[in-house]
Parts: C-alpha cells; sequence; structure tokens
C-alpha cells in the first residue's frame, strides 16, 4: 500500500451506518469499568446509528528503505468521540519486512467521561 520514496499527504473521510461487533482488544479496555473490560461474552452487537471518521497522513522515506507515517484520526458516533495520534514505520528490504504502529487514544463521552489508551503493534513479513 505505501512505498518508500517521495512524500505524501492522505486524507480519508468516510461513514460506516449500522450495528458494530461487540467490544474487543483496546475498544473493551476502554470501556465504562473494569469489571466491563474483564467480562467474557458472546457475540452480541451493541446498535451503532452513524460513525464518521477522519483521518490524516504524513508519509515520507526514512534510511534504509524504511517510510515514517505519522497520523492523526477523529472519530465520532452518537456521544462518542476518538482522537487517534500515530506514528507507523514500514520496513521494505528485501527478505524479512516490518511494520510497527505506535498509537495513542483518548476516548470522550457527553457525560464528560474520558478514557485514555496507548498500543504498539509489530508484525513481521518474510
Amino acid at each position: 500500500m505505501y512505498q518508500s520514496g517521495p512524500a505524501f499527504l492522505w486524507l480519508k473521510l468516510r461513514q460506516k451506518y449500522g450495528n458494530a461487533p461487540a467490544a474487543s482488544g483496546l475498544d473493551r479496555l476502554l470501556s465504562d469499568s473494569l469489571t466491563d473490560a474483564l467480562k467474557e461474552d458472546n457475540a452480541e452487537t451493541a446498535a451503532v446509528s452513524s460513525r464518521w471518521t477522519l483521518k490524516g497522513e504524513w508519509g515520507f522515506a526514512l534510511l534504509d528503505d524504511a517510510t515514517g507515517i505519522p497520523y492523526a484520526s477523529l472519530s465520532a458516533s452518537g456521544t462518542k468521540r476518538d482522537l487517534t495520534l500515530g506514528w507507523r514505520l514500514l520496513s521494505n528490504p528485501s527478505g524479512l519486512k516490518s511494520n510497527l504502529d505506535i498509537k495513542a487514544i483518548r476516548r470522550e463521552k457527553d457525560n464528560n467521561d474520558q478514557n485514555h489508551g496507548i498500543g504498539a503493534e509489530l508484525e513481521l513479513y518474510w
């Protein structure tokens, strides 16, 4: 999807409509309480009327055929708003390829509840 080379700017606006799967992963950790985060549940769905997401990325070439991509995303749905800031590093040498994604998330609700989270993901391809 991305290639090393000249800098690029990428903006994306999308709307999702319908039902979303029950919270899992980082969304579950950012839920209303720790007991909600630790509950085991089945494949229930939570109704979501509409979610708008605006995401911007700025990519540029780094040394050793790698691409650095800082990004920001703002997402809103009903009474929730998420702000995500992150950095993705893509390495494209011959042989082993790797992607490192580090992000911070702030979730706000209309009742002034605020939750924060950080995450990292490493992918290796050979």
